[in-house]
């Protein structure tokens, strides 16, 4: 599709769809629904976005369509690909584990996958697994990665082999580097230290005790009814990109949720809910946090900066951000399938925020 036409047509939709969910409480909410609608429209934004205190919902919209061509428009249970943001649920998983005594952040990768008989697998710990200090190299280093047929023709065994033999790109535990690859060995990991499946854990722990069942991995099959198709930019279109072998981002890029999913995760994590004061303490770390990152920033022109916990996910034209701002606890959640960068979603988000607390 022409990005003039989407454009257009999302310019459209904002002021038909939008105003559905126009919330019923007060002028403050209806600033908050303005200031969110506007945003979208600013910024072109294709997908949904919610506002909540507490826990409890205060504002949520969506925008645009899951299938473009077709003009199927997203509703507020729409489901996308929420990529690396996986990460932070699949932390939460490894320190629930840890707590249950199945495994200790400071057991080695050779203390559960004896098949990896690389050297660094008796230095490299769970903790500097989650931290991404282990040291290890990222998907994108592996040569091919980006050529599609290379992709399709991996197996899990030339796969790990593949991302297991590039150099580590520092000694385990002092640097930070982002690693795709460490979360799929902690994916590994929870297999073994759970005695069930990464998946199964999963459920377990987190889904189902949650509620959360408009989440899954998007290599489940049947693939989930209400869910958005992902669109990349190419010069001025923007085209449906099909993913292949998606397995290979199983435990640190692989999960579809919605909004209210997202949402009832978020505030049962930050509230204390799914682990303790002690996890959490190494959880949002602001030194060496796991799958978070932690700052601060003003919400308003000349106003003290505020605490905030953020993390995101990037992939192929689905990207997501979860931010949760603890003086407020407010958490602001958004989801697209056309790909507005980190700082697009960033920005929003701290605008958004703002509205909602001044």
């Amino acid at each position: 599709m022409n990005l003039r036409t989407f454009r257009l047509q999302l310019t459209a939709a904002i002021s038909v769809v939008a105003a559905s969910f126009l919330p019923a409480n007060g002028q403050e909410s209806a600033e908050l629904h303005s200031a969110v609608s506007e945003l979208a429209e600013e910024n072109g934004f294709n997908g949904v976005i919610l506002v909540a205190e507490a826990g409890s919902t205060l504002d949520t919209q969506v925008f645009g369509y899951t299938d473009l061509d077709a003009h199927t428009p997203i509703t507020a249970d729409t489901s996308f690909a929420v990529a690396s943001l996986s990460k932070s649920i699949t932390a939460t998983l490894t320190l629930q584990l840890a707590e249950a005594e199945q495994l200790s952040l400071d057991d080695t990768v050779s203390d559960h996958l004896s098949f990896v008989t690389h050297d660094w697998a008796s230095q490299i710990t769970i903790r500097q697994l989650l931290q991404n200090r282990s040291g290890l190299g990222h998907t994108t280093d592996i040569p091919g990665w980006f050529e599609p047929e290379w992709k399709s023709a991996q197996t899990p065994e030339s796969f790990l082999e593949a991302a297991l033999d590039l150099p580590l790109k520092s000694t385990p535990g002092t640097e930070y580097y982002y690693s795709n690859i460490g979360y799929y060995l902690l994916g590994l990991i929870i297999d073994e230290a759970s005695g069930a499946s990464y998946e199964t854990a999963l459920s377990e722990m987190i889904l189902t005790p949650l509620g959360m069942e408009a989440t899954g991995q998007i290599y489940d099959s049947p693939a989930p009814a209400n869910h958005a198709l992902n669109y990349l930019q190419d010069g001025d279109d923007l085209i449906q990109i099909t993913l292949s072998n998606t397995w290979m981002f199983r435990g640190g890029a692989s999960l579809y949720a919605n909004a209210d999913d997202l949402l009832a995760w978020s505030h049962a994590l930050q509230s204390g809910e799914l682990i303790s004061e002690d996890s959490m303490a190494l959880l949002f770390d602001p030194d060496t946090p796991m799958a978070w990152n932690i700052g601060e920033a003003p919400l308003a022109e000349g106003a003290p900066p505020t605490p905030v916990r953020t993390y995101n996910g990037d992939m192929a034209g689905y990207t997501s951000i979860v931010s949760y701002f603890p003086e407020h606890d407010l958490t602001i959640i958004l989801l697209s399938n056309t790909g507005p960068g980190y700082r697009t979603l960033l920005g929003m988000t701290l605008e958004i925020a703002g509205a909602a607390t001044n």
